[in-house]
């Protein structure tokens, strides 16, 4: 028998745990008087497994331990003694008497148990192994855990399989490859564009059409909302690979077909599809087409991807406008009807006119009741002229014939005039400047915008039919007051050579200089000491201006942005021809009203230069320039319908002949 004072093990089961209790008294059996010592090892109640979350790894075996020898068999009861329940009970865990209990795998052994006090082992020791930690990317990819090793000697693991190929992008690839780094090649940047995103595909999951490829597909078919034709885009079947499974080669060819449709649409959408050049040499709009790459970028990183191709189309207001009474006029539904006067004399102010009450209607003024209704009153003489100033109709008050045509709408504005006037939106700069100049020369309309308002707005002449005034953007550079008027060589050839050649006094009448520009400085000379009919027009070594003054034809200011048509905007002597309601005069150059408070609206940037300032200086007579610190952007326009600050819709006559050689252009008929 052992010594009472050794240290005994005793396994306690409480709560569903493993207990180990150390205890340093005798472990006493039988009754209290006749107790006596035994030396036991119990064992120990089978571990629950903790509960497993569905889904969740499974817990990897603990390894078997080595096996230890079995311990000494405890000495019998004698019988008849009075024995512990609990050791009788043959619950699970517990000492039976005459068996030899034996530690699971699971549980140190024997021998690691019996330390000394001072090594007493925890809760830890009993508890189930932690399963290993999965590689994060083989989680989050869903891939199955590898196969654990088995217990004993080192086994070789197995390598995993590689992942299979999307035959999608292999097909994509396949086609696209030959082609990348060509750089004339059309599928070239689109190629390289896959290529660095490993041939994924950009509308396609699953063997079909994402939501954002469907979506794309539907509004490129609709184009024709933004004024450009379906028919430009080769669009993919919608619903490949939804009634029966498509081929790889299949789908690659349908990603291919939208990725390029969707490039030309941005494209068409910024930029237009008719070139201005198409219009003549006098129209050098430059529009700017949006690059492949970065719209293919841009694509890919674009959440609403029908959000970002409706982007390209140009941001400014009036486009809005036009596509909005685009789809006006399409909606062959509107039941709405126009309210119209009927022709006849011209209404003047004070007069009695059986058409005023309509005229009243048709401005929004309240009735007038008795003999009063007829006659042509102030507040509709008011309102008139609000109108006339809206529709930039000479503001008298009388209703004449241009004036009654802006009242019943105009004449009538067509599906292809909007088109037209869509295209031309696409050829002016997507930035046209905080501060700008807007000309408009079929409505002989200039206007000065500062933030997106009217800081200034007042009547133009512009380039007859036969010397245009050309179409393009540019910015003002300086104001010249006072200024030469150096006649271009095409004016001087064509124009007064003929006249020069049947009048010698040409040059004193028209108070014009000759100057020779054949010597090694140019210099004036006497146009009678010249004898004229031996000198080519296109080659003659003269050139002629007009000095400063009240006759000038440029009058006493001009704005300059130097340009390959030599055009600019001035003041002008002939200043009768601004009352005319066509106003197409020019030799190209755009003349201006009231000059000096355009400059004032021009120069509102400006902290030295203002209108003050050029009226001192024009009435100084001397010519001078004066540069402008920030350069402002001009923009000559033109645009024969269009949508006013009112909501009313407006057409001028195409002066030019530009509507009609667009719409046979873009084979929109009339």
């Amino acid at each position: 028998m052992r010594g009472a004072n050794q240290t005994r093990f005793v396994i306690v089961r409480r709560l569903g745990l493993v207990g180990l209790a150390l205890a340093s008294v005798p472990l006493l059996c039988g009754t209290a008087s006749a107790a006596r010592e035994v030396d036991v090892v119990l064992q120990p109640a089978p571990l629950t497994a903790p509960a497993i979350a569905p889904g969740a790894p499974a817990q990897p075996p603990r390894q078997a331990r080595p096996a230890r020898p079995a311990p000494e068999r405890p000495a019998a009861v004698p019988a008849g003694e009075p024995q512990d329940n609990d050791a009788l009970s043959g619950s699970p865990g517990e000492f039976i008497e005459g068996e030899t209990p034996v530690l699971p795998p699971a549980l140190p052994s024997t021998a690691a148990l019996r330390t000394t006090r001072d090594e007493e082992p925890t809760f830890a020791d009993f508890a189930p192994a932690e399963p290993p930690a999965a590689a994060p990317e083989a989680a989050a990819a869903g891939d199955p855990e590898p196969p654990v090793a088995a217990a004993g000697p080192a086994a070789s693991a197995e390598p995993s399989a590689l992942p299979t190929p999307d035959p999608t992008s292999v097909a994509l690839k396949e086609l696209l490859a030959p082609t990348k780094g060509k750089a004339k090649d059309p599928l070239a940047v689109v190629a390289t564009f896959y290529d660095r995103r490993g041939y994924t595909p950009l509308w396609l999951a699953g063997g079909r059409f994402t939501g954002s490829g469907r979506a794309v597909i539907h509004r490129l078919a609709r184009a024709d909302a933004y004024g450009l034709d379906p028919a430009r885009y080769d669009l993919p079947p919608l619903d490949i690979g939804i009634a029966a499974p498509a081929t790889p080669a299949a789908l690659a060819e349908a990603e291919i077909a939208l990725t390029r449709a969707a490039l030309k649409f941005a494209a068409d959408a910024q930029g237009g599809i008719m070139p201005p050049t198409a219009l003549g040499d006098l129209v050098t709009a430059r529009p700017t087409r949006p690059d492949p790459a970065q719209v293919l970028t841009g694509l890919a990183e674009a959440s609403d991807k029908v959000a970002y191709l409706e982007g390209f189309n140009p941001p400014h207001p009036g486009f809005a406008a036009l596509q909005r009474l685009l789809a006006e006029l399409r909606d062959h539904t509107a039941s709405t009807t126009t309210l119209t006067i009927p022709d006849g004399p011209s209404i003047k102010p004070g007069m009695s006119d059986e058409r005023v009450p309509l005229l009243r209607r048709r401005l929004g003024l309240q009735p007038v009741e008795g003999e009063a209704a007829l006659v042509y009153d102030e507040a509709t003489v008011e309102a008139v002229k609000a109108f006339q100033q809206r529709a930039t109709l000479e503001v008298d008050g009388v209703v004449g014939p241009q004036t009654l045509i802006g009242l019943n709408g105009g004449a009538e504005v067509t599906v292809a005039d909007v088109l037209v006037n869509m295209e031309r939106w696409r050829w002016l700069p997507r930035d046209m400047g905080e501060l700008h100049v807007w000309v408009n020369i079929p409505e002989y309309r200039l206007r000065v915008m500062n933030g997106g308002r009217v800081s200034f707005e007042t009547r133009v002449i512009v380039g007859t039919p036969k010397n245009q005034t050309p179409i393009f953007s540019d910015a003002i550079q300086y104001v010249d007051v006072n200024p030469y008027w150096n006649v271009p060589r095409s004016i001087a050839a064509k124009e007064m050579m003929p006249e020069i050649l049947r009048d010698p006094g040409f040059f004193e009448r028209r108070g014009l200089q000759v100057i020779y520009t054949g010597g090694p400085q140019e210099q004036i000379v006497d146009p009678r000491s010249i004898d004229w009919s031996q000198w080519n027009a296109e080659t003659m070594p003269f050139r002629f201006r007009q000095p400063p003054g009240e006759a000038n034809a440029l009058g006493r200011v001009k704005f300059m942005f130097p340009n390959k048509h030599a055009v600019y905007l001035h003041d002008t002597p002939t200043r009768t021809l601004f009352n005319r309601s066509v106003r197409a005069f020019s030799h190209g150059c755009v003349r201006v009203d009231q000059p000096v408070a355009f400059a004032d609206a021009l120069l509102a940037g400006e902290e030295q230069l203002n209108g003050e300032r050029i009226k001192r200086l024009i009435a100084g007579g001397e010519n001078g320039s004066l540069p402008l610190r920030k350069h402002v952007p001009v923009h000559l326009t033109y645009f024969t319908v269009w949508v006013d600050e009112a909501g009313e819709v407006q057409k001028r006559p195409d002066i030019y002949g530009h509507d009609q050689t667009m719409k046979t252009g873009l084979g929109l008929g009339s």
